[in-house]
Parts: C-alpha cells; sequence; structure tokens
C-alpha cells in the first residue's frame, strides 16, 4: 500500500483527534483522505515526535482489553492485549475549527471504509463489517496528557470487534473523496460554490455504508441462511436515498429525473440499451413505490434483458458506485484512464462495462458492431465516434464473456446465453471484416479489443471454458 500524505502538508499541521482500535493499515501505511489522515499508532514517533512517549503509555494501559470476572477474587481478567501495529489513529487538519472535528472525523470514516470496500461491492465480492471503523477511543493530546482521563479506562471484551485490515486502496478516489472533504471543512472561494455538490456526495455514501454494511450474522457455519432477499426492501429504500441525494433527484418526478441525470454518465444514446436503462429506472422506482406501501411481493429481480436476470440492488449498486467515480471525474477531482467525448469515461479500479453489459443483449450488440465495421470497412467512414464506439462494443463483448458466459459468479447476476443460431449471423461477418484487413497497423484493429476475436470465435463455437 503506498502512503498517500501530501508532500505539502506536515505531521505537524495536524491535530491528533482518535485511535480506531480495530483498524489496522498493512505494511503500517498512512492514507489521507483531504483533511484527515490515518496512521498506524505505531508510527508515534514520525506522527507525534514530541509526544510519542505519553502515547505509547496511553496505549499500553488501554491496550490490554478485559472482561468482567465471575471470580471474587477479581474484577476483571485480561483477555487480548492490543498491538500498535493493528490500531490506527485519526489526525485532523489544525485548519479545521475543534467544534468540526467529530463531524469531519466521522465523515472520514465513511469515506475510508467506501474507499475500502467498494471494488468488492461493485464485483459482487465479501465485504468486511463496518463496526471495526465505528469503534474508537478519544487520543487527542489535550486527553492524553491528563492521565486521569484514562488511567482507569479499558475497552471492554464486549466492545471488541475483529480488525479489519486495509490491505489495498485506490489512491485516487482517496485523493478525490479527499478534496471533496476538504472544499466542506476548509472553502475557499474558488469551491464555496460547489460545496452543495460535495455535501451530497458525502451524505450518499453514507447512507449506501449504514445500509449494506450492517447485516444479520450467523455465529456458526449452518443452521441459520440469512438470505439477501430478506433485507431487498430495506437495500431498494437506501439505495434510492443514495441515488436521489447524489444527483439532488426532482422528488415530484424521480423516475423521470433519474433518466434525464443518468443516462448522460453513461452515454446511452442507441435504442435498445436506452429501452433497457429506461425500464430498469422504472422497475426500480416501482419496487421503491410498492415496498414504501407495505407491498413485499415484488419481483427482486430485473428479467426485461433477455440475457440477465439480475436484482434492482445489485445492479443499482454498480450503478451508483460508478456514479461515485463519475462525479469525481466530472467536478475534476480525478481522472479517467480512457477519456473521448463518445464513450463514458473509464477508471482504473471500475469499468463502465460492468454496469452497460446488462443494458446491452448479445444479438444488439453484434448487430450494431457489425453495423459500425460495415461503414467504417465498406464505406471508408473513419470518424472518431465510430472507432470509439467499436473500442467500447469490443470491451463490452469481452466483459460480458469473460465475466459472465465462461465463469458463473456468485453475485446475484445471473447470464442467460442467447442461442448460437442467433448470434452466427452477424458474429462470422464480423470475423470476416476483422479478418480482411491487412494492415496490422490499421487504426480500427488498434481500438478493438485484443482479445475480442479470440473471445467471438470461441463464443460462436459455444466453448464454455479456456
Amino acid at each position: 500500500m503506498t502512503a498517500f500524505v501530501s508532500d505539502h502538508l506536515t505531521h505537524q499541521s495536524f491535530n491528533l483527534c482518535a485511535c480506531l482500535p480495530f483498524v489496522e493499515l498493512t505494511q503500517e501505511a498512512s492514507i489521507q483522505l483531504g483533511p484527515v489522515i490515518f496512521w498506524p499508532a505505531s508510527k508515534a514517533q514520525e506522527f507525534l515526535p514530541d509526544h510519542a512517549s505519553t502515547f505509547q503509555k496511553y496505549l499500553e494501559s488501554i491496550g490490554q482489553i478485559k472482561a468482567r470476572s465471575k471470580s471474587e477474587k477479581e474484577d476483571f481478567v485480561h483477555t487480548v492485549r492490543l498491538s500498535p501495529t493493528g490500531m490506527t489513529c485519526a489526525s485532523i487538519d489544525s485548519h479545521i475549527p475543534p467544534e468540526l472535528y467529530e463531524y469531519v472525523l466521522i465523515d472520514s470514516l465513511y469515506l475510508l471504509y467506501f474507499a475500502c470496500t467498494f471494488r468488492n461491492l461493485y464485483y459482487g465480492q465479501e465485504i468486511p463489517s463496518f463496526n471495526a471503523f465505528r469503534k474508537m477511543i478519544p487520543a487527542s493530546l489535550d486527553f492524553i496528557h491528563h492521565k486521569h482521563n484514562w488511567e482507569q479506562a479499558y475497552i471492554d471484551e464486549t466492545n471488541r470487534e475483529e480488525t479489519v485490515c486495509i490491505h489495498l486502496v485506490d489512491p485516487e478516489i482517496c485523493q478525490g473523496l479527499g478534496k471533496a472533504l476538504e472544499a466542506i471543512y476548509i472553502p475557499n472561494d474558488q469551491n464555496r460554490e460547489l460545496i452543495p455538490v460535495y455535501k451530497r456526495l458525502v451524505r450518499s455514501i453514507r447512507y449506501l455504508v449504514d445500509r449494506f454494511f450492517q447485516r444479520f450474522v450467523n455465529l456458526f457455519d449452518n443452521g441459520l441462511n440469512f438470505s439477501e432477499k430478506l433485507f431487498e426492501p430495506e437495500d431498494v429504500i437506501f439505495l434510492a436515498s443514495s441515488f436521489e441525494t447524489l444527483f439532488d433527484i426532482n422528488d415530484k418526478q424521480p423516475a423521470a429525473d433519474f433518466k434525464h441525470k443518468l443516462r448522460p454518465l453513461l452515454h446511452l444514446k442507441y435504442g435498445r440499451p436506452v429501452e433497457l436503462f429506461w425500464k430498469w429506472v422504472d422497475n426500480f422506482y416501482e419496487v421503491k413505490r410498492q415496498i414504501v406501501h407495505g407491498n413485499m411481493g415484488m419481483d427482486p429481480l430485473f428479467r426485461l434483458n433477455p440475457n440477465f436476470e439480475i436484482s434492482h440492488t445489485l445492479l443499482g449498486i454498480k450503478l451508483f458506485i460508478y456514479s461515485i467515480y463519475y462525479t469525481l471525474y466530472k467536478y475534476q477531482l480525478m481522472h479517467s484512464t480512457h477519456e473521448d467525448p463518445y464513450t463514458p469515461p473509464d477508471f482504473k479500479w471500475i469499468h463502465p462495462e460492468e454496469v452497460l453489459l446488462f443494458f446491452w443483449t448479445e444479438t444488439n450488440l453484434l448487430r450494431k458492431l457489425n453495423s459500425f465495421l460495415n461503414q467504417m470497412t465498406t464505406h471508408a467512414s473513419r470518424k472518431e465516434e465510430l472507432y470509439a464506439d467499436v473500442h467500447l462494443l469490443t470491451n463490452l463483448f469481452v466483459s460480458l464473456y469473460e465475466r459472465y458466459y465462461l465463469e458463473h459468479p456468485a453475485n446475484g447476476a445471473q447470464f442467460i446465453p442467447t442461442p448460437l443460431g442467433d448470434l452466427e449471423g452477424y458474429g462470422g461477418e464480423i470475423l470476416e471484416r476483422l479478418k480482411q484487413i491487412t494492415d496490422i497497423e490499421d487504426l480500427l484493429l488498434t481500438v478493438v479489443h485484443p482479445q475480442f476475436m479470440r473471445s467471438l470465435e470461441e463464443r460462436l463455437q459455444g466453448k464454455k471454458k479456456r
């Protein structure tokens, strides 16, 4: 993990505020989110050079977790001793007024957790509990220098959490979210008008975290099965709140405003994908309406794309996470790895294909791609937009083929393959057109995904595994 501490800020310009006893920064790296730095408690000498000794004594005292004893001879028993390497400190920019410390601390913890887990959530993988981020102890210098504040204090065994280790963080989203947080709490004349936008961004993430990272837990491996369907109603309500907060959705016509504001984000410009996107939005808001009015019998799956059955919530989560990235990009808080005016921005860790593929059918994708290639090879139309579209659609097909046709991800999305007979016509023509290009330096070949032809050939052969 990389340390994300800005060069222009020194550790001395930050004030220690709190310590998270159950969050560990692996490789003892520090993470900066704008006006807040998270650093390993083991690095007190670096971050608190004038107070390291007092701080270490404080940690030694409160780092021994205790449980109440049933024995008459002693009140407590020691259970676990916490190591400074497994604890994380939070320091806050000294330019922020002390009366706002708790506000910025809480916002930064939501953003830190989101930055650590969004990729797993985006791809339907397991995520750690938020509880470890919710539990902290005071650690301001004023607090730790007055021994009477803590000499009798301890962490009770009942409050202990399994330590969450932060292994991998996207530095770009940390920087982007950090800039938004800094604009909120250290405003200046240049960013003052954007503060409402940034506040909505932070609040939308808080809604998402509050819902999706709080689950019932079976302490054994069997005997109880808490299906995700049990939480679908709450998921839909909170997810809708996240979207409506982020995009400031009109509450009188939410579905229509949702379509208006999110369609440009995905660059949807062709009939069938636009139609499927609109239908998903309509279904999503109809499910929400039914839930609000007490009807829990709604179908949780979006089935109008003949190639997929996917829960409204899972598709909504993917779209929301991409929307966060897009919002940061839109306000120049982060950059895209691939930019053109015709296709959605792409990012190092999050790719638009993972959202877009649910609004394309295999047949429609190959039909449209064949039409583009026909224009480019037969009619010699080599417009920049056509290159961008071919790049996007070939990437989209490879993503669909590798992630959903070859594999069966256990993330709530079921892929339903198109009959080969419906693909052979367009697929065969596409392969023939590309094979006729003999100049390996032809610009068209450079925008086609390098695995596209092989993926299409294998798909037309009905191949299931490589």
